[in-house]
């Protein structure tokens, strides 16, 4: 993934936008719409209020990650975030598990609905220029707001350059949005530059650093994970893991002299030590996100991804 210097620095120094309308959409209703999530996922979510919202993970029998859910409660439903094309795959999923008594019902407005990423340190200043609210959000949390007609939702999310927030519309406003943004000065930006952004920023995405290969806390979800809660699917592994206080290996930020594949091994000493799992070309260099064992994070041997040198950065 590429970056050009233009968009680089928009990120950096103001806001840019990206359409992140691949992510799935789906709305839960009924009375137990919190319940069927609270006993399928890692997160305590049943005490979630309207304007709130919270990130939890769908993981396997063994503990391994099905796909990072973001929910967001109103006062009779909660609409969710899934990975990228990949709505359809978690309401089916989530349908096998709904027992004979829940009142719970799902809808995908995957098609329906436009969702746009908006990063950097100016974001929010550039999106109260838009008629967004001037409030602090906390993280997952959201608001409705009303701008030249049309209904628009605001959504806090995972930082990237600074900050991030979703911005969500109708399919039939998308077009609008996208020139409302514009307007207040948010550069917008393509894929390729928003993946290189945030692996720059150490974001996992799914089916790269999130994907049955990986246990939530070794991929860093720490914070969409509750110790304190009742049973959910892959609990005891991952239970058995943060007990312990040691993973098999960490997702981690990485510096490599040139351009890496993903899936390339990572080695050292000639043995197999992790593995590749996206990279960007920067401004300022290639970088790149990948799993490595944690024996070798806490010793001193070189890593290597073929010929090419890696270091071990925390973060830019």
């Amino acid at each position: 993934m590429t970056i050009s210097n233009e968009a680089y620095q928009a990120a950096h120094e103001t806001a840019v936008f990206v359409d992140r309308s691949t992510l799935g959409v789906l709305k839960f209703s009924g009375e137990t719409r919190l319940d069927l999530i609270h006993r399928m996922s890692t997160q305590a979510v049943n005490g979630l209020g309207s304007g709130e919202g919270v990130a939890t993970i769908l993981t396997t029998d063994i503990g391994r990650i099905i796909d990072r859910l973001i929910l967001y409660a109103s006062t009779d439903s909660v609409y969710t975030l899934t990975s990228e094309n990949n709505g359809d795959n978690i309401a089916r999923y989530l349908m096998r598990f709904v027992f004979f008594n829940d009142d719970f019902h799902i809808e995908d407005l995957s098609t329906d609905t436009a969702v746009f990423g908006v990063y950097g340190p100016q974001a929010k200043a550039q999106l109260v220029k838009a008629g967004f609210p001037d409030e602090d959000l906390a993280l997952h949390h959201w608001r409705q707001v009303e701008i030249e007609g049309k209904t628009l939702y605001l959504h806090k999310t995972d930082p990237i350059a600074g900050d991030g927030y979703f911005v969500m519309c109708m399919a039939a406003d998308k077009t609008a949005v996208i020139e409302l943004l514009q307007a207040n000065g948010i550069t917008q930006i393509d894929d390729q530059a928003f993946d290189a952004l945030r692996i720059e920023a150490g974001l996992p995405r799914y089916g790269a650093e999130m994907s049955d290969a990986y246990i939530p806390l070794e991929t860093g979800l720490w914070d969409d994970v509750s110790f304190n809660k009742g049973c959910y699917i892959g609990q005891e592994i991952i239970a058995r893991m943060e007990s312990r206080g040691k993973l098999a290996k960490k997702m981690m930020l990485l510096k490599v002299d040139t351009a890496v594949a993903p899936d390339t091994e990572l080695t050292a000493g000639g043995k197999k030590v992790g593995v590749i799992t996206s990279s960007a070309h920067l401004p300022h260099g290639h970088r790149a996100l990948g799993y490595v064992k944690t024996a070798v994070l806490e010793g001193d041997a070189d890593l290597m991804a073929g010929e090419t040198a890696v270091e071990v950065i925390a973060a830019d």
